[in-house]
């Protein structure tokens, strides 16, 4: 166990480090509210070592699908995905140009938006304490890594916003990664007795989106990954966050990314003794005036409730160059340099009502020192 732990670090924009382990946790989200609807918003700014890009993720936004999903249980769509060679464990994968039980942002667990992308993937990382049921998502690297390298892995992860039927609403500790050459093999629902090579010892439970990020050093040349909760019922801590009665506790997932460091870590000298992935980490602190430099929401409802009725970012410390709105066929439907405008109200320009679905949109901003950020998202009109 000590060997396994020795070679993985957590970073993030503190980079809290031990002798052996360096850990810290991301999170730092808003929240747009409708009377249906929280958008989710990613507001994490991380300053990461240099990176390649020797290796990735495949298909780590779980955008390359054989078939839009029309119902749950449909992993099998998602490329390179799988569920750990179950005979019955039976991952989501779920697109905002889906149907049924299969779209975005409604699911039947959840009401959540895709971080980035149109797609995100969700499962059941355990049910009722006692029950010792287990769901597992299992990735693929482009390319096996190579041992002795080190690299930073990082994605995305939220609960949703809890529909009223839904069964969701349990959270759950010992959320992990299993590194290994080739797929493990999940019997049925049980889970997989294997000692994860990174977990989270606190519950994990959040409406929004969090950023997660790690870095390690391969041991082997992997070239799989693994993640969901490792070990017995009795080895972690099972919580009610939401619901009366909640029989399992639900994730969903997005954004999953490797790249190999090539540069230091920054900020070393800033250390915090005894920490490491059996312990509980401290929260980082921010300045917010910085981190919160800007958003977008990713979803708005211009029904004229007087909710929600504009779609505009938010700027902190950052100044307005352009804004374009366009839809999936790259038709420009909204564009604006002005920062006291209104926002879109969801009209083409010649004043039609633009259709309910997915739109993406382009932000260039300039920080106070001069430099200018653009920005590209996704966006879900619902009316």
């Amino acid at each position: 166990m000590s060997r396994a732990w020795s070679c993985f670090e957590v970073v993030n924009s503190a980079f809290l480090r031990s002798p052996s382990v360096q850990f810290a946790y991301l999170t730092n989200m808003n929240r747009l509210t409708s009377s249906f609807l929280r958008a989710c918003f990613v507001l994490a700014l991380l300053v990461f070592p240099n990176l390649s890009k020797s290796q990735d993720v495949m298909n780590g936004g779980f955008e390359s699908v054989s078939s839009l999903p029309n119902t749950t249980g449909q992993w099998t769509l998602a490329d390179y995905w799988g569920n750990a060679l179950s005979a019955v464990g039976d991952p989501d994968v779920y697109h905002m140009e889906g149907s049924g039980g299969g779209d975005l942002p409604e699911t039947p667990v959840a009401i959540i938006s895709p971080l980035q992308g149109m797609a995100v993937a969700g499962f059941i990382a355990c049910g009722e304490e006692g029950t010792n049921r287990r769901e597992y998502l299992t990735g693929q690297f482009s390319e096996a890594l190579i041992a002795g390298t080190r690299y930073q892995m990082t994605f995305a992860i939220a609960n949703g916003e809890r529909t009223p039927f839904s069964e969701a609403g349990l959270g759950v500790s010992g959320l992990g990664m299993f590194f290994s050459e080739g797929s493990p093999e999940q019997i049925e629902l049980s889970p997989l007795e294997l000692e994860p090579h990174f977990a989270f010892s606190q519950v994990i439970f959040s409406r929004e989106w969090q950023w997660m990020a790690f870095a390690f050093t391969a041991q082997e040349a992997y070239t799989h990954f693994t993640w969901g909760v490792f070990g017995s019922d009795a080895q972690h801590g099972i919580e009610v966050r939401e619901g009366s009665a909640p029989s399992m506790a639900y994730y969903f997932l997005d954004g999953f990314k490797i790249s190999e460091i090539t540069g230091e870590l920054e900020n070393e000298d800033n250390t915090s003794d005894g920490r490491g992935p059996n312990v509980k980490p401290d929260q980082p602190d921010l300045d917010l005036d910085d981190a919160l430099s800007w958003f977008v929401p990713n979803a708005f409802t211009p029904n004229g409730d007087g909710e929600n009725d504009l779609f505009l970012p938010v700027l902190n410390n950052m100044d307005l160059i352009k804004m374009e709105v366009f839809n999936r066929w790259g038709e420009l439907m909204w564009v604006t340099d002005d920062p006291n405008v209104g926002g879109w109200n969801g009209l083409h320009a010649g004043g039609a009502e633009a259709l309910t679905g997915a739109y993406v949109w382009k932000l260039q901003m300039k920080k106070m020192n001069g430099q200018l950020v653009t920005k590209t998202g996704s966006l879900n009109l619902i009316r």
